[in-house]
């Protein structure tokens, strides 16, 4: 059975919410101008457009999931993201939008998730690649 249509699919739903957010992103930097937005739209505009060209060269070629470019264009995607969130809660929490400390709670919360899965990832595809190379 042919799969091309459902690779084709799937690049193009994962692109479409890709390109919605990276505008949404470069709307938020023209509006705000400041250093501070630059510093946490910039490497969310990179990870998503990185994550979105691996995710469609998977698609395209999943064999290739096992080679080392790939597996580091992965992890330097996850790092720009991972940093994007960091430096978006760091500004956050000291933030008047963060009053409340239901607000910290949850920003720490998620903040402290998106670390502990990082490095889950990150631990995950290095010990598939020393198995695979093994």
């Amino acid at each position: 059975m042919n799969y091309s249509r459902l690779k084709i699919w799937f690049i193009v739903t994962f692109t479409l919410v890709v390109i919605a957010v990276v505008i949404r992103s470069i709307w938020q930097i023209v509006v705000i101008p400041t250093p501070g937005t630059m510093l946490i739209f910039i490497p969310l505009i990179l990870a998503l457009l990185a994550i979105d060209a691996l995710f469609a060269y998977l698609a395209i070629n999943p064999q290739k999931f096992k080679s080392l470019p790939f597996l580091i264009g992965i992890t330097v995607a996850l790092t720009a993201g991972l940093l994007a969130g960091v430096t978006h809660f760091v500004r956050f929490i000291i933030s008047p939008e963060a009053e409340p400390i239901l607000s910290k709670i949850i920003g720490s919360c998620v903040v402290l998730s998106c670390i502990s899965a990082y490095l889950l990832v990150i631990w995950l595809i290095w010990s598939l690649r020393k198995a695979v190379k093994g």
